[in-house]
């Protein structure tokens, strides 16, 4: 019984949600620090190229053969939107991170209370089963000193040495019932505490 009740509690502090609750806004604050962190470094890139294509098309403006200009606005507008394609694959990421770490959440409580709800079956498994074979135990406890005092009198009062013998299996019969009772008790103790905890 103690390598079950050992087990039990190994399971609960497996799936404990505390630790999620500690470490999950540890790691999403993290997640959001590299996304923002990421996302300045497109701003500072896609300022840059602004500045370049500004300066390469003025360059090319005091040249003697004219160059379309839309070619430089073009490639300043691909490079704003592939940076804000960047971004928002970066704000995806920050987010499929957050429902990773509910989800986790989640499922550790779900996890903690199945782990706490099969203790607590357990528990009353083994209760009602000890009560029940308690009763048992004490209907037969009952039974057979109503065999016992019936033998006593068919036997009558001249019968001393078998009195005697029907008294000492009388009394065995008691210790034996009082020891599985015992047992018992000890037995749906390992129990108790877990489903306290």
């Amino acid at each position: 019984m103690r390598s079950t009740s050992k087990s039990t509690k190994k399971a609960a502090a497996a799936v404990n949600p505390g630790f999620m609750d500690t470490v999950s806004p540890l790691f999403l604050e993290s997640v959001e620090r590299v996304a923002d962190l990421q996302k300045k470094n497109l701003d500072i890139a896609a300022e840059q190229t602004a500045q370049w294509l500004g300066a390469w098309k003025a360059a090319f403006s005091y040249s003697p053969v004219l160059m379309p200009t839309f070619m430089f606005d073009f490639a300043g507008k691909a490079v704003q939107t592939a940076i804000e394609n960047q971004k928002s694959a970066i704000d995806l990421v920050v987010e499929q991170t957050e429902a990773a770490t509910d989800i986790t959440k989640v499922r550790a409580e779900a996890y903690s209370k199945i782990a706490h709800g099969v203790t607590a079956s357990m528990q009353r498994s083994v209760e009602r089963s000890a009560e029940a074979q308690t009763k048992i135990l004490e209907l037969a406890g009952q039974q057979s000193k109503a065999v016992f005092e019936s033998a006593k009198k068919q036997l009558g009062s001249t019968a001393g040495p078998a009195t005697a013998i029907i008294d000492t299996f009388q009394r065995g019969a008691e210790a034996v019932i009082e020891a599985q009772k015992s047992f018992l008790n000890m037995a749906s103790q390992p129990f108790l505490p877990n489903s306290r905890n």
